[in-house]
């Protein structure tokens, strides 16, 4: 340290310069934080504000926040162009179908368009895993996962009930503890560790349900903990509980490391058929014996992504005019949107 500080300088002022001497020598990734792919999740909302994200959700898939900042400088240069409202739908995994009024047959209104949109899930028909009627059943992934109890861990799980139950269908869904010789761990709440959802009754009128949730640390104070000791777990949902007579449809169980951003279940969303889903927990290898059958459905975009999709249509500024949204129903495929644009013509009264 060179000392600037002159002979008169109090002890005080001697502390804070050895402080400020300290604090420029902690390590500060400068690249990473600045990097959309490496930003901490956490710190990504102030990377967002200072690319000018016109559109920004914290209930956004962590994905989806970190393409918004990857497209901003981009969005901001075709702001008001066709391009500009096609990158901000897509954003969302879904396509869309732009036609302005004068390629319309017959012509349609002057100053307006229509936006056809189908989110990806809708137009191709993807694999369900369905469990018909009987008792609950209980599945786990069959490959048991390494991990690390400081860490971050995040399981995401969509499901439905096409049958109800004569009272309610109770859901699931979390990681089941292992410890390093592959012994399930127990003790404190839960069977399992239902960090994502816990009892929940889902009926038919609910639709597709997507549930969220995160597990750290290692206690037995909640479900989003790890027990003592675990040093592998087995991603786990559980439908129909308990002894239901109902029909429920499960989509996806996802589990993801959000310190590497990496997605961990091998068969998230049943792509593979039942391959890698067993009704076995303990042991290090498990059979693949899970019961129910590999169908198809459509997946409807939900009432969330739909205002989602129309405010990034907004912030593109199509014809950079004022426009207003009808919202038609949604159907199975496609989702259809008009929007009226009113062209606003400025003057020197409005300019001033």
């Amino acid at each position: 340290m060179v000392d600037l500080l002159p002979p008169s300088a109090t002890p005080q002022e001697r502390a804070l310069a050895k402080l400020d001497e300290r604090l420029d020598k902690l390590p500060v990734p400068h690249r990473d934080l600045w990097n959309p792919d490496t930003c901490p999740l956490h710190l990504l909302p102030y990377l967002a504000f200072h690319y000018s994200v016109d559109q920004w959700n914290d209930n956004w898939p962590e994905h989806i926040k970190r393409q918004s900042l990857k497209d901003a400088l981009y969005q901001h240069r075709i702001k008001g162009s066709l391009q500009a409202v096609e990158n901000a739908i897509a954003r969302f995994g879904t396509t869309a179908n732009i036609t302005e009024w004068w390629q319309q047959s017959p012509k349609g209104l002057p100053h307006t368009f229509s936006v056809d949109i189908s989110a990806q899930d809708n137009e191709r028909q993807l694999p369900v895993f369905e469990i018909g009627t009987g008792d609950d059943v209980w599945l786990f992934c069959g490959q048991a996962i390494p991990v690390q109890t400081s860490r971050v861990y995040r399981v995401r799980f969509k499901v439905r009930q096409t049958v109800d139950n004569s009272g309610s269908d109770r859901v699931y869904a979390g990681v089941a503890t292992l410890d390093k010789d592959f012994n399930a761990l127990t003790g404190g709440p839960g069977f399992n560790r239902y960090c994502c959802v816990v009892g929940r009754s889902i009926t038919t009128a609910d639709g597709w349900q997507v549930f969220e949730g995160e597990i750290t640390g290692e206690g037995n104070a909640n479900h989003n903990q790890f027990r003592p000791d675990t040093a592998y777990i087995r991603p786990m949902f559980i439908v129909n509980y308990n002894g239901g007579t109902g029909t429920a449809q499960v989509a996806e169980l996802e589990c993801w490391d959000l310190f590497e951003n990496r997605q961990l279940v091998p068969n998230p969303r049943f792509e593979n058929g039942k391959q890698g889903w067993s009704t076995r927990y303990t042991g290090k290898t498990v059979p693949d014996n899970a019961p129910g059958t590999i169908k198809t459905a459509a997946f409807r975009p939900d009432a969330d992504l739909q205002d989602d999709i129309i405010n990034a249509i907004k912030q593109a500024k199509p014809l950079r005019s004022d426009f207003n949204f009808n919202v038609g129903t949604v159907h199975a495929a496609p989702l259809e949107l008009s929007a009226h644009v009113h062209q606003v013509v400025l003057s020197r009264e409005t300019w001033e």
